[in-house]
């Protein structure tokens, strides 16, 4: 006779039995931040054998100067949308398959023959095919800030934005073939020379050109994010490419803008959370407000002659929902709402803008 044996039923132990070698921001660690959090190593931070590897010239691949602004723990930063590799890439091919839906759809229906002529001619084939030019240089500005960013989770926050800047240029070049489709005698062969010699850009282009040449990390987001795009992207994309396509007939360019808009609104919304990260270090938060204030002042000047010059765009299409003037109320209150949203920002920087 052989006896049954049972296994006895395991105890459960006490504790958390989960293995998480970072810290969460909440009880558990999220997908995003098992992904994310520690992928960027330094010697005081999980990589205790210190560098291993160096410039030629003997400095660390990341160091506390590459910026101004101060950090007591810029690993405790968390993007608030969560974006990682995975979910970033999905949404892309949805977007990206929408939007050439949008296209087919706009063909088959006849769409774009909706469009005035003389808006397609200035409007579309000289001034928004222009504008891939301002996104290859802030894509280009914050290819340098997503390498010298000094956590991970701040590193990951900038590459995303880089890739939609680097997408929506993509987006435009591909809606120039779209368009050749649909006009016949479409043409934007001169947009690199308006680009480089037509005063209507060249305050953008002084911008870009100047953000570019940036060597604080930190203050290209500031440049970029808080000042450029929020005045002058905002007055160019949406108050005129969107609103003024619109009203000329154009009903296919404002579905390519809110496809970048979407964007932006991510953007936004962890470039509040970094600024608010910053801004409220209980060591270093005094000084990094008085540096910020200092940016905002700054960029804003350039991203105000980047509007003034663009001014005489809003004179030229054939039907003319807004003035000029209008449009930039419109982009100086958006800024100061964004502004005000950061609470621990210097009260200068609110009150100016």
């Amino acid at each position: 006779m052989v006896a049954a044996h049972t296994s006895p039923k395991p105890q459960n132990l006490p504790g958390n039995r989960f293995f998480t070698w970072v810290t969460p921001a909440g009880k558990r660690p999220t997908e995003y931040e098992d992904l994310t959090v520690g992928q960027q190593s330094t010697p005081a931070l999980y990589a205790f054998q210190g560098w291993p590897i160096r410039f030629d010239d003997g400095r660390d691949p990341y160091t506390a100067d590459s910026t101004v602004i101060r950090s007591s723990d810029w690993y405790s930063y968390r993007d608030p949308n969560q974006t990682w590799q995975r979910g970033y890439i999905s949404g892309v091919n949805q977007s990206e398959k929408a939007l050439e839906h949008s296209f087919q759809g706009a063909h088959a229906a006849g769409l774009f023959a909706f469009a005035d002529e003389g808006w397609i001619k200035k409007g579309l084939a000289e001034r928004y095919m222009t504008y891939p030019f301002v996104e290859y240089g802030l894509f280009l500005a914050l290819c340098y800030a997503e390498r010298e960013a000094l956590s991970d989770t701040v590193t990951f926050s900038i590459v995303f934005e880089a890739a939609d800047k680097l997408r929506h240029l993509q987006d435009v070049v591909y809606y120039s073939f779209e368009l050749a489709e649909a006009f016949s005698g479409f043409d934007d062969s001169q947009v690199h020379a308006a680009w480089t010699g037509d005063p209507l850009w060249q305050g953008a282009r002084k911008a870009v050109e100047n953000i570019i040449a940036l060597n604080d990390w930190m203050e290209v987001v500031v440049a970029t994010n808080l000042c450029f795009d929020r005045l002058f992207g905002e007055l160019a994309k949406v108050n005129y490419f969107s609103r003024f396509a619109a009203a000329n007939g154009d009903v296919v360019t404002p579905i390519i803008i809110a496809s970048s808009e979407a964007d932006t609104a991510r953007t936004q919304r962890w470039t509040s959370r970094l600024l608010k990260h910053v801004l409220s270090d209980p060591v270093h938060g005094r000084a990094n407000q008085e540096i910020v204030t200092s940016w905002i002042d700054k960029w804003d000047s350039y991203a105000l002659g980047a509007c003034e010059a663009f001014a005489p765009a809003f004179e030229e299409a054939p039907v003319r929902p807004s003035t000029f003037e209008s449009a930039m109320a419109d982009v100086r209150a958006k800024q100061a709402a964004y502004l005000a949203g950061l609470a621990d920002l210097g009260t200068g920087s609110r009150a100016r803008a």
